[in-house]
């Protein structure tokens, strides 16, 4: 639930970063790029409100923490860390900080059932949109069926014929009269069709007219704004969204004017730009998402003609200009959808300080009872860091960003801290894996396991079938596998079961401040 809100919220941000950025630079964008520039930057705004961009930018945020960590194999040391040069203070501050404003950090933190009613309440609102349109189409749709008759054979069938092969437009489209509209329209995505007025057309009107439309189904403008359209639905609730669909549905006019009037003399500009005025028409306010016009309204009837009427070739210094902006704004995008959704590189080195997600973790009872089969004799295994930050159940994992069950506990310590034997065993394996990293798993008999896991390395010599004493030094906390700061990942497996590893430590040996609430 928590991700669809978090990824919906940040495609909702990163679109309106884009559109934003847009609008503003448009006194300049709009004097030095074509309209084609406005228009595609239109449908990279469409993409960010669409897509979960913020997902592929978390994916490289998830491997290249892991890419940076050093790892050490079996037998090999890593480089000791002298006790005045470990950070004990600076991770003692950073632990009176989050406590003073822990409190305030967790309000910030929507309960489970504040969420359900906001997701509710998108539903409801993005069902109502759906619904609105759908029925305005079935609307629009059962009047141009009425009122639309088949063109017989004639000279305008011809000439669709001609325009199609000329522009490389391949499939059926329909050519069909109304007498209802006054100006052409396409209409159709799978089937498209093209409606003409019943008023008589001149045959040079006409060529124009269907070079116009067919231009439009080449390009799938009506695609564009059907994919405006669902964003819309997605994003009901955010005003960028319903400016784009109107931005898009002008600059795609604009551009296929654009696209036309490349290949026109001055002459040919103008008789089309005299059929673009013979055609004004407002369709009795249809909903221009589901065709498109020849001309849609006056409103932008001058700076269609003059745009229209000015068309050069662009610059090579303008398109590399162009190409730049573009990339600019959609990377300004993906930044803010990354950093939305708390997935960015910056927040997970900047976690490393405390080994776990901090503002998730909250106190629990101190009277922890010992619930397990084996005797309260073990060893705390890391010296002077009796704190854990994620305790045994299920939370919410600081790095995947869903609810899992975590399998043991974290106790987060300065990378290179010593990690010791929690009783005495034998070393049943040693090894690493993209999860935990670098590990060691303990037999210490009766069934019962002890599990090590995020090291930074191993004891130097350690080795599988090894015996090793209580309090052994057996590797050092790091941060490799999947983690999001140093700690040490510690399990406890009984007769194949884990089992919640607290139970086997006397209960003054951890502190019961700062622990993640199974469920959390």
């Amino acid at each position: 639930m928590s991700n669809l809100f978090s990824n919906l919220l940040a495609m909702s941000i990163a679109g309106s970063v884009v559109v934003g950025l847009m609008l503003l630079l448009r006194p300049v964008t709009a004097k030095i790029f074509p309209a084609k520039w406005q228009y595609g930057i239109g449908k990279m705004a469409i993409a960010f409100f669409l897509l979960p961009v913020s997902l592929i930018v978390g994916k490289v945020s998830f491997v290249l923490p892991k890419t940076i960590t050093p790892r050490h194999p079996s037998g090999t040391p890593p480089m000791a860390i002298p006790e005045a040069l470990q950070p004990n203070g600076f991770v003692d501050a950073v632990d009176t900080l989050m406590e003073k404003h822990l409190p305030a950090a967790m309000e910030k933190h929507l309960s489970l059932e504040v969420m359900g009613a906001v997701l509710l309440i998108w539903f409801v609102g993005a069902m109502v949109f759906a619904g609105w349109h759908f029925y305005c189409y079935r609307r629009f749709s059962k009047r141009l069926l009425e009122n639309s008759i088949p063109i017989p054979e004639d000279t305008a069938a011809a000439l669709l014929s001609s325009r199609k092969a000329a522009l490389g437009v391949h499939g059926d489209v329909k050519l069909m009269l109304n007498h209802k509209i006054t100006s052409p329209m396409l209409v159709g995505l799978r089937h498209p069709m093209i409606l003409l007025p019943a008023s008589s057309i001149s045959e040079t009107d006409l060529k124009l007219v269907l070079t116009h439309e067919l231009m439009h189904l080449k390009r799938k403008d009506l695609w564009v704004k059907v994919l405006a359209l669902i964003a819309g639905t997605l994003h009901w609730f955010n005003p960028f969204v319903h400016v784009l669909r109107k931005d898009v549905s002008i600059w795609g006019e604009l551009s296929c004017d654009e696209a036309l009037a490349s290949e026109m003399s001055h002459e040919e500009r103008k008789h089309y730009g005299e059929a673009i005025l013979n055609a004004l028409d407002n369709h009795s306010g249809m909903n221009t998402a589901f065709y498109s016009p020849l001309c849609e309204s006056k409103k932008h009837i001058k700076r269609r003609l003059i745009r229209m009427l000015n068309v050069k070739k662009t610059k090579k210094s303008i398109m590399v200009l162009s190409v730049a902006a573009i990339l600019a704004i959609g990377g300004t995008g993906l930044i803010l959808a990354a950093s939305s959704t708390g997935n960015d590189i910056n927040n997970v080195i900047d976690a490393s300080s405390t080994g776990n997600d901090i503002d998730n973790v909250i106190n629990v009872s101190a009277d922890k009872q010992n619930d397990s089969n084996i005797d309260v004799k073990y060893l705390w295994p890391v010296t002077g860091r009796n704190r854990i930050t994620a305790a045994y159940g299920n939370h919410m994992h600081p790095v995947k960003k869903e609810m899992v069950f975590h399998n043991g506990i974290d106790i987060p310590a300065p990378e290179g801290t010593p990690v010791l034997n929690a009783d005495k065993g034998t070393v049943a394996e040693i090894g690493d894996n993209e999860t935990d990293g670098n590990y060691v798993i303990l037999n210490h008999g009766g069934g019962i396991q002890t599990f090590y896991s995020k090291l930074f390395g191993f004891a130097e010599g350690l080795a599988e079938g090894d015996t090793v004493q209580q309090g052994d030094v057996i590797g050092y906390v790091g941060s490799t596998g999947v983690a999001t700061g140093p700690h040490l990942h510690f399990r406890l497996i009984i007769d194949g079961e884990y089992t919640d590893p607290t139970s086997a430590f006397a209960s003054e040996d951890w502190s019961d401040d700062w622990v993640r609430r199974p469920g959390d």
